[in-house]
Formats: structure tokens, C-alpha cells, sequence
């Protein structure tokens, strides 16, 4: 049963043709056109480790919640609830599915990054950045499964994604710097995993400066996404919920 789950997980992913644009294709674009303008001093590092964090948060939330979205009102689901997998186990081994192809996707950008700007790839490099883009892409991936028990539409999904995801992104230090950014932007932005995975992502790289709270911080956002979207978890969709009551009552 958990290899059957885990094999169906990992097909429907490389079937997902728009978080595979998103997440692999575009970034790869960004990387070639910012690339072309920026490359002096510590952009390249930033771009290579910018553009590699937001792969990971376009592949873990977006992804997952159109997946889980889509599968469960296909009544997927259904049949998996009269087993007795325990619930937790089931919502582990999807965010995993998930998790083994992004890691790929992610590495294919940095590793492209870091070639293309022509930055040198050490071995220490090579390893930390994995360790991280493991972490960030489970941190993401679990998020992103609790905005699909959340939703109950597509229309949905995009703006919950889009009220997680940009504020993530333009509060953190990916591509600029929050100097003369208000004070609360700064303390949100550090409250936020987003910004401690991107510059994790840039020590890693210069092998300089700590990764502890770029280890820390999404570690415990994932665990907590995985307890919320075990406890939110549904097995139907509601429009399926709300055709069985209203047939009941008619």
C-alpha cells in the first residue's frame, strides 16, 4: 500500500507540466536573463541562491495543493479511507512523493546557476546546499499540503498560496536588501522560513556564515504543517460532502 501511494504520487508530480514550468523551466530563464545584467560582485551568489529558493516554494506550495486538490474530488481518497493506514502515515508519504522529484528539479537549478554564472562548486557547497534544499523543500511541501485541506476550490488555492508565498518572497533578502525596509517587514520577514532558506542558500555557497537557523526555522514549520494538515485533512471533497447532504435532506 505505501509503495502503490508513494509510486502514484511521484507519476502524477512528473505529470504536472505547470509547477514543472514554474518551478524548473522559469527559473532557469531567470537565471539566464538575470545573468546577463547582474554579474558582479555577490549578485551571482544571490541570484543562483534566490532563484533556487523560490523553485523550492513554487514546487512545494503550489504543487502539491493543485495535486492533493485535484485527486481528492477525482474521490481518490475515498477508498484509501476504509483502510487502516493512519493519517499522519498517508499525509508523510505524499509530502515525501513530492519532496524526492523536487529535490531533483531544485538541484538541476542551482546546479545550472552555479555553471552558468560560473561559480565555483566545492564539495562542502555541494552538500550543505542538498541538506537545505531537502529541508526547504519538505518545509514547503508540508505548507503547501495545508492550503489544499483548506481550500475548496482552485480559485482557492491560488490565493492562499499567493497570501503565503508573496509575502515570503518580497520580505526577504533573495534578491535585495531590507535595510531601509520598515522594522515590522524586517521582523515578519525573519518570523518567515522563506528568508532563512534563501540565506542558507548563499552561505552554503560561500561556505561562509551559519546555516543553524536555515535548518531550525523551516524544520519546525514543517513539522508543524504536518501535524495541521493531519488534523485538516479530508478525505472527500466538500462538493462531494455537500451533494450527500443535500441529497439526504431532499
Amino acid at each position: 500500500m505505501v509503495n502503490t501511494i508513494f509510486r502514484s504520487m511521484l507519476v502524477t508530480s512528473l505529470r504536472d507540466k505547470i509547477t514543472l514550468f514554474y518551478s524548473f523551466m522559469f527559473p532557469l530563464a531567470l537565471i539566464i536573463g538575470l545573468g546577463f545584467y547582474f554579474d558582479d560582485g555577490e549578485m551571482p551568489v544571490k541570484i543562483v541562491s534566490g532563484v533556487t529558493a523560490i523553485s523550492t516554494i513554487f514546487w512545494g506550495m503550489q504543487g502539491i495543493a493543485f495535486q492533493v486538490h485535484f485527486q481528492r474530488n477525482k474521490g481518490v481518497y475515498k477508498f484509501l479511507k476504509l483502510t487502516p493506514m493512519p493519517t499522519m502515515l498517508f499525509v508523510s508519504i505524499m509530502i515525501l512523493a513530492r519532496t524526492v522529484i523536487g529535490i531533483v528539479v531544485n538541484m538541476v537549478v542551482w546546479g545550472f546557476g552555479m555553471l552558468f554564472l560560473q561559480i565555483d562548486i566545492t564539495f562542502g557547497s555541494f552538500l550543505t546546499t542538498f541538506l537545505l534544499i531537502v529541508i526547504g523543500t519538505l518545509c514547503f511541501t508540508s505548507i503547501g499540503f495545508v492550503i489544499s485541506n483548506l481550500a475548496n476550490n482552485e480559485g482557492q488555492i491560488n490565493m492562499y498560496s499567493n497570501l503565503l508565498q508573496l509575502p515570503m518572497i518580497f520580505m526577504s533578502q533573495a534578491f535585495y536588501s531590507l535595510q531601509n525596509a520598515p522594522d515590522w517587514v524586517k521582523i515578519i520577514g525573519k518570523l518567515l522560513p522563506f528568508e532563512h532558506y534563501v540565506k542558507g542558500l548563499r552561505n552554503a555557497i560561500t561556505l561562509d556564515g551559519s546555516i543553524t537557523l536555515a535548518i531550525i526555522i523551516p524544520l519546525a514549520f514543517m513539522i508543524g504543517s504536518l501535524v495541521l494538515s493531519t488534523y485538516t485533512f479530508k478525505w472527500e471533497s466538500s462538493t462531494t460532502t455537500m451533494t450527500k447532504k443535500s441529497k439526504k435532506f431532499a
